[in-house]
């Protein structure tokens, strides 16, 4: 019982034709015209293969196979199929793709599974859409994270909220509709691109994660004081100068905790940007990833970057704010979301038998695996993307048979849980 990687490839590349800037990678962001043309395309290659087709209360697409018990929680598998702006045709297609594609295996070799399955198709994961605190939006839904004032002020780069775009799309949203309880869940399972070059450097076939890094989203600012650039040196409050000395300190503290986090300031607006003119405001944000439990337990990073800006403060005169995006520590109050190991060994086994070479992987990006995991056992399985490991831009690569095999590897593990 194998995948068929043709089918695999034509599922990608019809996808990929669903797309709002043609010859500029691919752009199917949600809730557009071009996000449903994929949904109805999804739609009937479910209804093929006898799954049960329904939404939920965010437009999440679901294909569900009965088992042979009655109320058990069933085996979820999938992944999202929306996309940043002129991104690749792999990210979240693939793992969406390869969950299909086991189902169709499941079929065809008429599979009697005990435990139901349910094919999850997410549009909403991507947070370009709507801004970097809004992705995963479609788990976040279902276990019951996502908030009405995020629909009702977030917007996209057409000006709409997140809830006229939902209703523009068709879809009334209802919260209280959407969330699952964790109970039903058995486990969440999910493929995806590596989005990195670790499994292409070291030729390895299959990535087996860990854990997956927590996320912290902050924007800092600093107000000076706008003058001519004949203004002396001694009388100006430089929004920017503070801006560059709280940069190189943080930095510094970031590299104290070596390979157990990573941090940056990735982006800076500058106001006025001009050469003739002292900038008297500056907007930053930071991103921090954290891989140890331990170094969020031992470590409050708010209090870090606090303690940088009344820094600045006391130096240059300059008044300083921090704006909370996303705490390293949310959702998971633990930091890093931790995938069920006895599946990574199971999956190990499965590798070995298929002849497939793996690793074991802590990854430090962000996907719906990271809100599942809190709430339901969690496994994730890597493929390798090629082209040095780029993602999110028309040169995202991933071979076609890379992802039949780390399909195969899904469809074996799909099996092994969903029979008692």
């Amino acid at each position: 019982m194998k995948v068929d990687v043709k089918r695999i490839q034509n599922d990608i590349e019809t996808l990929a034709t669903f797309n709002e800037t043609p010859g500029c990678g691919v752009t199917r962001s949600s809730y557009t015209k071009e996000d449903k043309m994929a949904k109805e395309y999804l739609i009937s290659e479910m209804e093929k293969i006898g799954l049960t087709v329904y939404e939920d209360g965010m437009s999440t697409l679901f294909g569900r196979r009965e088992g042979k018990l009655k109320d058990a929680p069933c085996v979820m598998l999938g992944s999202h199929y929306d996309t940043v702006y002129h991104a690749g045709a792999f990210d979240g297609v693939a793992g969406s793709v390869a969950a299909l594609e086991v189902m169709r295996v499941l079929h065809e070799n008429n599979f009697d599974n005990d435990y139901p399955l349910e094919l999850i198709l997410m549009n909403a994961e991507e947070g370009f859409t709507f801004g970097p605190s809004t992705g995963v939006t479609n788990s976040r839904a279902m276990m019951g994270t996502l908030t009405y004032h995020e629909l009702e002020t977030r917007t996209n780069r057409f000006g709409q909220t997140k809830l006229e775009a939902l209703r523009a799309y068709g879809v009334e949203p209802d919260l209280e509709k959407a969330k699952r309880d964790p109970k039903t869940i058995k486990n969440f399972l999910e493929l995806h691109v590596e989005q990195g070059p670790v499994l292409d450097r070291e030729n390895v076939e299959v990535g087996l994660i860990k854990y997956l890094a927590g996320i912290g989203r902050y924007t800092i600012k600093f107000h000076g004081k706008t003058a001519d650039s004949t203004e002396l040196m001694s009388k100006r409050k430089d929004a920017l100068v503070g801006a560059a000395y709280f940069i190189e300190k943080f930095n510094a503290v970031m590299r104290t905790f070596g390979d157990d986090a990573t941090g940056m300031v990735g982006q800076l607006n500058i106001v006025p940007n001009s050469n003739q003119f002292v900038p008297e405001y500056v907007e930053g944000k930071i991103e921090i990833r954290t891989f140890t439990k331990e170094v969020v337990d031992n470590n409050d990073f708010n209090k870090i970057i606090v303690d940088l800006l009344n820094e600045v403060t006391e130096k240059y005169g300059i008044q300083t704010e921090l704006e909370e995006i996303r705490r390293v520590n949310y959702p998971n109050p633990t930091g890093p979301s931790i995938m069920n190991y006895e599946n990574v060994e199971k999956m190990e086994k499965i590798c070995d038998e298929l002849g497939y070479s793996h690793k074991q992987m802590n990854q430090g990006t962000g996907h719906d695996s990271m809100i599942m995991a809190d709430f339901v056992d969690t496994n994730m399985i890597y493929v390798p993307s090629r082209n040095g490991g780029v993602s999110h831009c028309p040169e995202e690569w991933t071979e076609y048979t890379d992802i039949e095999k780390g399909a195969n590897v899904l469809l074996e593990l799909v099996k092994d849980l969903s029979t008692k």
